[in-house]
């Protein structure tokens, strides 16, 4: 496989053209030119500006038409009046990256209009522009700080963010935390064309970070942006830092999301503190910790989570629940916290200093900060006078900092869940019964059409699982029990089911399970069913349903502007801070004024309405493909999408290969996939790659054919083929019909990895269209390479298959 390797241009510079490079005193020119002059960057800096021939001691050009040779990076902090001209300059000099560095917010209309205009006329084709915030960027290992903040110290945490001040807090939690970047861009969501998805990709694998933080843009394309997390997360972990307001749906479908995606949340400022000590430091998850005080504290349970027990120890004459008695001197509270750590029980132990003005108080922190650096096991240490990423300030950044460490090892391990396969007896709906259904407006017959439980229209439920769309995030399903909420996401696995039926403490999924069967055939009715909700009530499921009625369906919406818009906003306001106060003491009161302000929330932050659905948020599995093929050997397959819960079926495929056949697919001997393999395997993201299984008339998997992301130009392939269907032209079928996959998702190049002794695979490929070259790393491999972009014949987008595409 080739290592994805990031783009020179932006991570190696070795000629920068700084555009409106001034003397100035703070203007913007003179400080992103300090800056640049001030650090230790041995690459070229040629400053443009039409009044001087020299800024800065440095030769300078009056335009950049006269600036001879070539150059990496080119940064202009001229206003977009200038943007024009310097597009067409650099189409003709084929100077291809521009980086806008600007204060757009200090910007009047008419002018952030004129940088658009000229952006999206000249953007593609050639020419990439990225409009970043005065933040701008920060590479510490090169020593290039191209922005008007300070140098930033060298570390391992990458920063993408769409504030300048967003930049400058995470910086300063950095220092607070003796860490550092490794590589830092901020752009302005509303101008730059390049998103922050764009840049997470070209940000690739480095062994210099160790993690990276994402400000989330929500202005951006959800679909693009989360593939591009997950892409990223498969080998560097990730905190997305939330900054907008959010409901408590909104903060269960990102949950649902990180599931997904296997990153870490943060909501403010220490949230990112403590999941950044998490990912930054080798602490361990735990279940357990003990707690050593000098003043009483069992209130810590209260902010314990559920995946973390607080352990309060007793030791006669020394601790009484955790609780240092008497004078605690420094060396009492090293013997006590060398004990306790002796323990065969203990797994980790807090202790906890308050406030003194005693000079032992000082002596005790730094010998127990000593002692951490000395155990195996972890000493985490509570102090004013603590620093360093596993020294607080608080015992609660201590304990969130652990929540958020077991939450990034119950992430990690939720990648590698096997789905169980579909149960047998679903019911799919039939759509002339829908259809019929629908016609009557009778919610009693859509219940039945769609094989659900009984209509019944309930105000009070105990559970409640409610399917609908989201205006940012498409089609969700959520589910609300004991005031607290979750939610799961098309398209629908069985570990969705059964995620639900967990959090609603069910017994069984059966009925979960046909309720996410029907949910499957519902967006060709989404015209006419807007919601679906599934009650449980004393045992027993009811259904209810948001039909739209003529009169929505004709009559226009109207936006909320003005002062009924501030109204609403400030009634949603209202009603969220009521149901906060009201979560303990009247719980069934506080879900009322919740669900009724998350709903005024969504109404006031809906755009305008176009007709147009919001995407799924996740990619849908293929539909438009050739559902059938007939064989050379008289035999007719099906070809589907690969889904998670084909995992069974795709084991016993490959348990039923001869060695050989094994060995030449996966290049290791193994009689069956390793659990995590298959995993990933069968799950892969239909907005960047794609798998196709061929099954046989009993449903048994005969071929399976995939391609999966190398970088954002180039995928790889893999095929499978059972031995008994070889000369069947199966394998040509299937290779027409990935290749044609990667083509439409944008791919410019598909690649392949192929044993020289693997005859019918190199066959395969060269009849394909593949060129086979020696492998650089491997003396028994070929590299297989074909060019997808040569194939003008076929439409390429970043989007999945269009729906009327049939391969012929």
């Amino acid at each position: 496989m080739s290592a994805q390797t990031d783009p020179g241009y932006f991570f190696m510079p070795n000629h920068i053209i700084l555009i409106g490079a001034s003397e100035r005193p703070y203007s913007l020119g003179e400080r992103v030119l300090s800056n640049l002059l001030s650090t230790p960057f041995q690459g070229k800096i040629t400053p443009v500006n039409p009044r001087h021939h020299t800024i800065a001691g440095l030769p300078a050009y009056t335009s950049l038409n006269k600036i001879p040779g070539n150059a990496d990076l080119i940064i202009a902090v001229t206003l977009p009046d200038s943007y024009d001209t310097l597009f067409k300059t650099c189409r003709k000099k084929q100077l291809r990256h521009i980086i806008l560095i600007q204060d757009w917010d200090s910007l009047p209309a008419a002018e952030l209009h004129t940088a658009e205009t000229a952006i999206r006329k000249h953007h593609g084709n050639g020419l990439n522009i990225t409009a970043c915030t005065t933040a701008g960027i920060q590479l510490p290992s090169l020593g290039l700080n191209i922005s008007t903040q300070d140098g930033y110290a060298a570390g391992h945490t990458a920063i993408l963010t769409g504030n300048a001040a967003v930049s400058r807090q995470i910086d300063n939690i950095l220092n607070k935390l003796r860490q550092g970047t490794s590589r830092h861009i901020s752009l302005h969501p509303g101008i730059s064309p390049i998103t922050s998805a764009d840049w997470l990709n070209r940000f690739g694998h480095s062994l210099h970070t160790k993690t990276a933080v994402l400000h989330h843009n929500p202005e951006e394309d959800q679909r693009k942006l989360f593939s591009a997390i997950r892409q990223f997360t498969r080998h560097t972990p990730l905190i997305l830092h939330i900054t907008c307001r959010t409901t408590e749906t909104d903060r269960a479908v990102l949950h649902c999301l990180a599931r997904h995606c296997n990153f870490l949340i943060s909501f403010n400022a220490d949230d990112l503190e403590a999941a950044l000590r998490a990912q930054l430091s080798d602490l361990p998850p735990l279940s357990r910790l003990d707690i050593l005080s000098d003043t009483p504290a069992e209130w810590l349970n209260a902010h314990a989570p559920k995946t973390l027990a607080l352990h309060f120890p007793n030791l006669p004459h020394h601790i009484r629940n955790g609780h240092l008695t008497g004078t605690p001197t420094p060396s009492i509270c090293h013997d006590i916290a060398s004990r306790q750590l002796a323990r065969p029980d203990t797994q980790a132990v807090l202790t906890i200093l308050s406030p003194s003005g005693h000079e032992d108080y000082k002596k005790t922190a730094r010998a127990l900060i000593r002692l951490s650096e000395q155990t195996a096991k972890p000493l985490l240490v509570s102090s004013p006078f603590s620093d360093g990423i596993t020294h607080f300030d608080t015992p609660t950044q201590a304990i969130r900092t652990l929540s958020y460490r077991n939450t990034a090892a119950a992430l990690k391990q939720a990648q590698l869940d096997i789905a169980p396969p579909q149960p047998c007896r679903l019911k799919t709906p039939q759509p002339q019964n829908i259809k019929k259904a629908l016609e009557a407006a009778d919610p009693a017959l859509i219940a039945e059409a769609l094989h659900l439980p009984p209509y019944r229209h309930t105000t009070h439920n105990a559970v409640q699982f409610q399917f609908g769309s989201h205006p940012l995030y498409g089609d969700i399903l959520t589910a609300c029990c004991n005031g607290q909420t979750t939610a799961v996401l098309p398209p629908f696995t069985t570990l969705d089911s059964r995620h639900l039926a967990r959090f609603a403490e069910l017994d069984g999924t059966q009925t979960l399970d046909q309720f996410l069967h029907t949910l499957t055939v519902i967006p060709e009715y989404r015209q006419h069913i807007l919601g679906i909700t599934l009650n449980l009530n004393g045992g027993q499921y009811s259904s209810d349903f948001i039909l739209k009625t003529p009169e929505t369906h004709d009559t226009p919406k109207r936006k909320n502007t003005g002062k009924a818009a501030q109204t609403l906003e400030h009634a949603a306001a209202k009603m969220q801070s009521a149901a906060a106060y009201l979560k303990h003491k009247n719980p069934t009161a506080a879900e009322f004024l919740r669900h009724t302000s998350e709903a005024a929330a969504e109404l006031l932050g809906s755009k305008t309405e176009t007709g147009a659905a919001v995407p799924n948020v996740l990619a849908p599995y293929p539909a438009a493909h050739l559902k059938t093929l007939s064989l050379k050997n008289n035999t007719t397959v099906t070809i589907t999408p690969l889904l998670p819960e084909d995992a069974e079926a795709k084991q016993q495929f490959v348990r039923s290969l001869s060695p050989e056949a094994r060995y030449t697919r996966f290049m290791t001997h193994t009689n069956e996939l390793p659990a995590a393999t298959l995993a990933r395997l069968c799950n892969p993201d239909y907005h960047c790659e794609a798998a196709w299984t061929a099954r046989d008339a009993d449903s048994n998997i005969v071929a399976v054919v995939r391609h999966s992301r190398l970088n954002r130009n180039e995928c790889e392939f893999g095929i499978t083929l059972a031995e008994h269907m070889r000369g069947s032209g199966l394998a040509q079928k299937m290779m027409e019909l990935i290749i044609q996959t990667a083509a439409q998702q944008g791919y410019r190049t598909m690649s392949a990895d192929i044993l020289k002794t693997n005859t019918p695979m190199i066959k395969l490929a060269e009849k394909s269209g593949f060129t086979l070259k020696e492998s650089d790393t491997e003396k028994n491999l070929y590299r297989a390479y074909l060019n997808l972009a040569a194939d003008k014949t076929t439409e390429k987008t970043n989007k999945n298959l269009r729906t009327d595409h049939k391969i012929t």
